[in-house]
């Protein structure tokens, strides 16, 4: 990220009032410093009562109150509604919603004995995003005013791990409802970074991501990283319906997997060539998984691991 572009990028972000789900620890904590760094007000929210702690720590920081927070468990859709409208009571409106609050599976599906786990990872990671979204592009709309909204996914999103299908299927629902929001510019922006595995205590934590051999194979990837991401995502006013895949050795680089499919899909159904729609499809998806994987292994500097 060159000096210029990022000077725009927090152009866009400065004076701005931005919502950070799941801010208390994680990608959501750093993200909320950096976001009060770049002079926006921040509202944290967060299950985890230590995030009125964290707001605290990020406003001495900053030396200013550049943020305060609000304890919501975004599984009850009222308690969406009710951050959105408790930003609205002390900032007297929002600028840009980060949908970054998520959990991830702590056994294969198959193993669980009900389907708990299933419903709060399925609420949490994927019908939160797109209520916060639905009831945001509402707002933006009613007010005429510029949106921003930041999905949170995963390279776990991408590539099929057997062992993570709950959160993997959730992240690859938030790819591909953000691509969906695409129309929405540019009066709202909707994005998403699909980060490879960062050293968050939501990923360090987790037994089924650590004996994921790809894991075990190049370790965790440093959180700057994606912050860096998150931060082009939300200021880089070029970007709409995009997904930013970020990785340890390579540039965050734009997904074009839906854009390219949707070309292929298209043309298919109008032709009506049926076999040959099933085979370049199939074919289509083999390449687009070669190419992620060979992006996600491309060599390593050495600082940015984290065993």
């Amino acid at each position: 990220m060159s000096t210029t572009n990022l000077d725009t990028y927090i152009s866009n972000i400065t004076g701005k009032v931005a919502i950070v789900t799941g801010a208390a620890s994680g990608l959501g904590k750093k993200l909320s410093e950096r976001l009060a760094e770049y002079n926006a007000q921040v509202l944290l929210v967060d299950i985890n009562p230590s995030v009125s702690q964290v707001s605290q720590e990020i406003n001495d920081h900053v030396s200013r109150n550049a943020t305060s927070w609000i304890v919501c468990d975004l599984c009850s859709l009222q308690d969406i509604q009710k951050y959105l409208d408790h930003a609205i009571h002390i900032y007297g409106h929002y600028d840009i919603i980060v949908n970054n609050a998520g959990i991830a599976n702590e056994q294969s599906l198959f193993s669980q004995p009900d389907s708990t786990e299933l419903d709060r990872i399925l609420a949490l990671n994927l019908r939160a995003p797109m209520e916060a979204t639905r009831i945001a592009v509402q707002y933006f709309k009613a007010t005429g005013c510029k949106g921003t909204v930041l999905n949170t996914a995963s390279v776990g999103g991408l590539l099929p791990i057997s062992i993570m299908e709950s959160y993997g299927t959730t992240k690859a629902g938030l790819i591909f409802f953000t691509a969906t929001c695409k129309s929405l510019a540019p009066l709202i922006r909707v994005n998403a970074v699909a980060p490879y595995f960062a050293d968050t205590p939501l990923v360090a934590n987790n037994r089924l991501v650590q004996s994921y051999p790809l894991v075990q194979q190049v370790g965790l990837m440093l959180p700057e990283k994606v912050i860096k991401a998150m931060v082009k995502a939300i200021g880089d006013e070029s970007l709409a319906g995009d997904t930013l895949m970020v990785a340890m050795g390579a540039k965050p680089e734009k997904l074009m997997f839906y854009d390219s499919i949707s070309l292929h899909v298209t043309s298919y159904i109008v032709s009506g060539t049926v076999n040959r729609y099933a085979t370049a499809l199939s074919s289509y998806f083999s390449r687009a998984l070669d190419s992620i994987l060979g992006y996600i292994r491309k060599p390593v500097p050495h600082r940015e691991i984290q065993r």
